[in-house]
């Protein structure tokens, strides 16, 4: 049942982007570079903001959990929403419409997915081999260190079957964070309102804080409930700015606003 639940947990982080991408590419009728430029963008976020990270360790360490908590989610927040601002203001100057930000929010939240589906995937590997393995005849496993990979290996082996699959769900409502916050930097700039860019700033920060917060306090299925609540909050942004995409046009001419309800559909 666990090794079940492991494996439907990191094919679904793997397969549910993927389906995502084929399906909307498809009901849009959009090019799939929007897909590439979300995950792309995924991507160059990381370069800096998961070293500074490291780097930062020690500091981190030595803080409070509510401070630590809210300096990791301005660092996500920070790096995340300024790599989407850069990428429709320089690189995708001309999507301007709902459904291309929807499908650069699937390319980036789904690029998260499936990295961390495939790590998940290799990490169930090593623990079935290790499981069924001698551990002190592997040679890159220090002696010291041995007794704290038995633990790892019992630990992983130990998880409820259901939290097993927590990474999978974790990774839905993601997607849905990173729709809305996709879809709030072009309004931002489409609509030359930069309050809706430190708004995707601040909800992106908002979100990680209280799930790194909540994690240590109330557990994994406390995260997930909350993090539920954020991603039905999150489609509700999604929707609320399809009509505005649709009628609020202050910079377009008449032929490009018909544009732009044509697209948005």
């Amino acid at each position: 049942m666990l090794a079940a639940a492991y494996t439907i947990s990191f094919l679904g982080m793997i397969l549910l982007p993927i389906l995502l991408w084929i399906y909307f590419t498809r009901k849009f009728s959009l090019s799939w570079k929007f897909v590439l430029a979300g995950g792309l963008t995924f991507i160059a976020s990381q370069v800096l903001h998961i070293p500074l990270v490291i780097a930062m360790g020690s500091f981190l360490q030595s803080t409070s959990l509510l401070i630590n908590a809210i300096i990791l989610g301005l660092l996500a927040g920070v790096f995340e929403e300024t790599a989407r601002y850069i990428l429709f203001k320089f690189i995708l100057k001309k999507a301007r419409s709902w459904k291309e930000g929807i499908l650069v929010g699937l390319g980036h939240g789904g690029t998260e997915a499936l990295i961390l589906g495939i790590l998940a995937a290799l990490g169930f590997a090593y623990m079935l081999f290790y499981r069924s393995a001698d551990l002190s005849t592997i040679p890159s496993i220090p002696a010291d260190q041995l007794e704290l990979a038995r633990q790892q290996v019992e630990a992983y082996w130990s998880t409820p079957w259901y939290i097993a699959l927590m990474g999978f769900v974790e990774r839905i409502f993601a997607i849905c964070l990173h729709v809305s916050l996709s879809i709030m930097v072009l309004y931002a700039i489409a609509y030359r309102k930069p309050i809706w860019f430190w708004l995707a700033l601040l909800w992106h920060a908002l979100v990680d804080a209280v799930a790194v917060y909540v994690a240590q306090e109330a557990g994994i299925l406390a995260v997930e409930g909350i993090v539920a609540v954020f991603a039905i909050l999150s489609l509700w942004i999604v929707f609320k700015l399809r009509s505005d995409f649709l009628n609020d046009v202050p910079n377009s001419s008449g032929s490009e606003a018909a544009t732009l309800e044509r697209i948005g559909g």
